[in-house]
């Protein structure tokens, strides 16, 4: 590790984003408040931390204390500046106990159990970011199913086998979503005991027994589309919950994109001169970076809403994502109550999100679009994936299709039938024309 280096300054963001570690060192540690003795350390891989750090002479050592306080590069300012400010205050504290004559390195740390928050941090940071398995859908998943529920700050220890059984059952209405979440709680506490995190040894949610779920095939039929389409069209065009619900569930109806993709949306992943969307592979379910091409209507949604977000004075000029938020992700994480109650008003109760992105790709088979064009429109590297979960074609469709075939079935049968009468009345004729000639020759 190399001695720390002095910034000369401002404790900025902007500054702390720009911090590179040495290509010949492991960790390098960056001077950032000399007051307070707050540093950030950088590692070769870029991880970047906060940290409370000395030199003692006498020792000619170096003394260093995690803060506990981690900077991501691709946090929104707004967030980042929130953790900047927690990292100055503890290394403020810090720096005062220092100068009343405390030792605060070599005190003894107080046992304690880490709560499922923490679990789950663990999970994300040394699995599922290094395996590039969808950060994000995880992330929004923990917050809705542990965190809204209260159980982000139960101790993982404490947790016990009928704490996730009845988080289960509690879930029973949506069995799908009662399902990943067990799994979620069974695959975070498995690295957890893997990995040594936390010091039990059993998995609550092992033995929690999945409900049984019906493959969904749910499409809007031409009739509920329209009528959707309808609604969302007599919405005002003005900055509110209901104008950002419809910017969002049109560009998921006509991209196809995937829920987290147009929830994550950023102004610089779009071209709209081009008419492209650019949604990197980090993002992207199948881990493959995916080219949307946009058509008139999406890029007329995605420029007025452009204009309304630059005219809102909630919103920062800077903002990057296209769905603002007001959660510490700093975009959209779920449609909400303004989704339910539209759905709800349109006696569409039964249609969900996801339905969109299946609606399009059925009604792009319908319309004779090959497999391999509705594939690359859903991003699917398997084929069969497409076939078996969204080429399904309405009944109508298939009725005219059985039909034209029993059409042809059914004509070829009356050809024949009037074929054959009409070589039964030309034996008759031959026969009592034979009979006519031998009654002369007698």
């Amino acid at each position: 590790m190399a001695e720390s280096e002095k910034t000369g300054k401002k404790f900025t963001a902007k500054q702390i984003r720009a911090f590179v570690c040495p290509t010949h060192l492991k960790q390098h540690y960056f001077f950032v408040l000399p007051d307070v003795h707050l540093y950030v350390s950088v590692g070769r891989g870029g991880k970047k931390a906060f940290c409370f750090r000395i030199y003692e002479s006498k020792e000619r050592r170096w003394r260093t204390l995690d803060l506990n306080c981690k900077f991501e590069d691709k946090l929104p300012d707004a967030l980042v500046r929130d953790v900047m400010l927690e990292a100055q205050s503890r290394a403020a504290e810090l720096t005062a106990r220092l100068n009343r004559g405390e030792n605060v390195f070599d005190q003894p740390r107080k046992e304690s159990s880490h709560n499922l928050q923490e679990l789950f941090d663990h999970y994300k940071e040394n699995h599922l970011e290094k395996r590039g398995k969808r950060v994000l859908d995880n992330e929004n998943n923990f917050k809705r199913w542990f965190a809204k529920r209260n159980l982000a700050k139960k101790k993982a220890n404490e947790f016990s086998h009928e704490d996730a059984a009845r988080l289960h059952t509690q879930m029973e209405e949506t069995p799908g979503s009662a399902n990943r979440a067990v799994q979620l709680g069974r695959a975070m506490f498995n690295f957890g005991i893997k990995t040594r995190f936390i010091s039990r040894t059993d998995n609550p949610f092992a033995g929690v027994s999945l409900y049984r779920e019906n493959e969904r095939d749910r499409v809007l039929s031409d009739e509920e589309a329209g009528k959707l389409l309808t609604a969302l069209e007599s919405i005002p065009a003005d900055h509110s919950r209901e104008r950002t619900l419809h910017d969002f569930i049109l560009l998921s109806l006509l991209t196809g994109a995937r829920k987290s993709n147009v929830m994550t949306m950023r102004w610089d992943e779009l071209d709209l001169k081009d008419g492209t969307w650019s949604i990197p592979a980090e993002k992207t379910k199948t881990r493959r970076a995916q080219l949307i091409p946009l058509g008139a209507i999406e890029k007329g949604v995605l420029t007025d809403r452009e204009q309304l977000l630059k005219d809102s004075e909630e919103i920062d000029d800077d903002c990057p994502w296209v769905f603002p938020g007001k959660g510490a992700s700093g975009h959209m994480v779920d449609p909400g109550n303004a989704w339910e109650s539209l759905r709800d008003k349109l006696g569409l109760s039964d249609l969900w999100i996801h339905d969109l992105r299946r609606s399009l790709a059925s009604s792009m088979a319908n319309t004779g679009a090959d497999v391999s064009i509705v594939r690359a429109a859903l991003n699917h590297t398997d084929t069969r994936t497409t076939l078996k979960a969204y080429i399904r074609t309405s009944q109508q469709v298939q009725l005219q299709a059985r039909q034209k075939a029993q059409e042809a079935w059914f004509e070829a049968m009356k050809r024949h039938a009037q074929g054959g009468a009409d070589s039964d009345n030309g034996q008759h004729k031959q026969l009592a024309k034979g009979k006519r000639k031998s009654k002369k020759r007698n």
